[in-house]
């Protein structure tokens, strides 16, 4: 599926004398900003300072996607608007990063809340940290209900395992020791961005949220939640997309032909040494090591 830029961009004007485009102090300030589209039609979009004072204008996301859907291409599957402001949905959200209504093949995503100012201290144990056992167990404990009594908690056990999680896992430990570049924050905003867009673009392909597997279609509620997510669709929803995209409409597309296609797209990915070479992209640096094993797996 080929990806298309409009030919003429959306873009931002005055809507009317009352708000000039001064910074908003109150959430409660509701103004409205012009949102000129590309059939030259003007929306009102609402905007509003974020509750939790990080954003100085929000804009709404319901008024954005209406704008959006009077402006689908008649040779467009789905259409989705990438923004540098922060977004909200309604009065009592503090935000929100994304948004896809499937049906009406229309999504939009904020670039805002992915920056590096607004990353959690400790990287939010990003993925695949986030599979460390040490770090769940630690997560299971605070959510437990404390004891009556002090008791003294057994040691936990681990089976040690190998695979491509465990080797993703070590891959971002070697890197952490090594020290993080300056230019990682940065590249960590362009890589959290592209799972985002990617886990909106799914839902305008008809794909719900996972529950089965770590996967980049989970649902997602916090920054800190984000940053838990693994750049890559589980089996069950790699299956969806091949169907959906049309590959599951092919003769002779069976499980043998979908095995044979995803671990050619695993060698793909391994070796774009371009990329993998750059190690500010943590999350392209661990998909590395995750995509070289699983594409021989009889190797380790």
């Amino acid at each position: 599926m080929d990806v298309k830029l409009f030919e003429e961009p959306f873009h931002w004007q005055k809507w009317d004398n009352k708000y000039d485009g001064t910074v908003l102090k109150t959430a409660n300030a509701n103004r409205r900003i012009g949102l000129r589209t590309p059939m030259q039609e003007l929306f009102g979009i609402r905007c509003r300072a974020s509750p939790d004072g990080v954003s100085p204008m929000q804009v709404n996301l319901d008024d954005l996607l209406d704008a959006l859907a009077e402006n689908i291409p008649p040779d467009a599957h789905s259409v989705m608007m990438l923004l540098d402001q922060d977004m909200y949905e309604g009065d009592g959200d503090v935000f929100c990063a994304g948004r896809a209504y499937g049906g009406s093949r229309i999504a939009a995503v904020s670039l805002f809340r992915d920056q590096p100012s607004c990353a959690p201290r400790d990287d939010g144990h990003g993925w695949p940290s986030s599979h460390c056992a040490a770090y769940v167990d630690g997560l299971c404990l605070d959510g437990s209900k404390p004891p009556a009594k002090k008791a003294k908690l057994p040691p936990m056990r681990h089976q040690e395992s190998g695979g491509p999680l465990r080797a993703a896992v070590e891959a971002a430990t070697i890197r952490l020791e090594r020290g993080i570049p300056p230019e990682a924050p940065t590249a960590q905003w362009l890589a959290r961005v592209v799972v985002t867009t990617t886990h909106e673009l799914c839902h305008c392909l008809g794909l719900d949220h996972c529950v089965y597997f770590a996967c980049a279609m989970q649902g997602c509620g916090s920054v800190e939640e984000a940053q838990r997510q693994p750049p890559y669709a589980c089996p069950v929803c790699l299956e969806k997309i091949a169907a959906t995209i049309g590959e599951g409409l092919v003769d002779g597309w069976d499980d043998e032909a979908m095995g044979k296609s995803v671990r050619e797209r695993y060698v793909k990915e391994s070796q774009k040494e371009d990329v993998w070479q750059w190690e500010i992209f943590r999350a392209f640096t661990r998909n590395e090591f995750w995509a070289k094993i699983v594409r021989s797996p009889r190797e380790h």
